[in-house]
């Protein structure tokens, strides 16, 4: 070996042993969520439900629901806050939380929602104006329009009428009625 070919090795070898096993570098990506850890499986008919997360780290907050009370609750991790349960441990990875309730450790898994489309004769219909059905027509042609704008003219006139004699009504009851004399009681003979 020459003189400079032993320090180049020696540069090569204490950088590989320094930065470790390249093929590793794969397995630990910063863009990846962090590894689930072998957490417990999630108790089955445990009595409560995990609904929600807000947050994250040590200000996590964590909605807890007590299916037989019909509450819930936002609480922090290892705060017992005045109830009979305490969220002890998070897993981000698998979505889960450690909870003591009860004297037992439970495991809770984030419950998952669940979406059912929306059915199209469920969509809102627009209500008929005055008693006559008026279907909805995408290309109105001018005959339809002039039928629409008739109808519409027509309950604002019944609209009208309505109020005018509503009116009429209340100043009726509003004006003074005559007085009548007042009768003299028989008197006693």
């Amino acid at each position: 070996m020459s003189r400079f070919s032993r320090p180049l090795w020696i540069l090569l070898f204490g950088s590989a042993a320094l930065y470790g096993d390249t093929g590793n570098l794969a397995k630990k990506s910063p863009f990846m969520p962090p590894a689930t850890s072998a957490a417990a499986a999630p108790t089955e008919n445990a009595p409560l439900e995990l609904l929600g997360v807000l947050g994250t780290g040590s200000d996590a907050l964590f909605n807890i629901f007590d299916p037989t009370r019909k509450r819930s609750a936002w609480v922090r991790a290892n705060a017992a806050d005045g109830y009979d349960f305490v969220v002890r441990a998070y897993d981000a990875g698998g979505q889960t939380v450690q909870v003591e309730h009860g004297g037992r450790t439970l495991s809770l898994k984030l419950k998952e929602s669940k979406i059912q489309p929306l059915a199209a004769n469920a969509l809102p219909q627009p209500a008929p104006a005055m008693g006559q059905p008026m279907p909805a027509v995408l290309n109105p042609t001018p005959a339809d329009e002039a039928r629409r704008l008739e109808s519409v003219a027509a309950e604002v006139r019944r609209r009208r009428a309505l109020r005018a004699a509503a009116a009429q009504q209340q100043q009726q009851q509003q004006q003074p009625q005559p007085a009548q004399p007042a009768k003299m009681p028989p008197r006693p003979r």
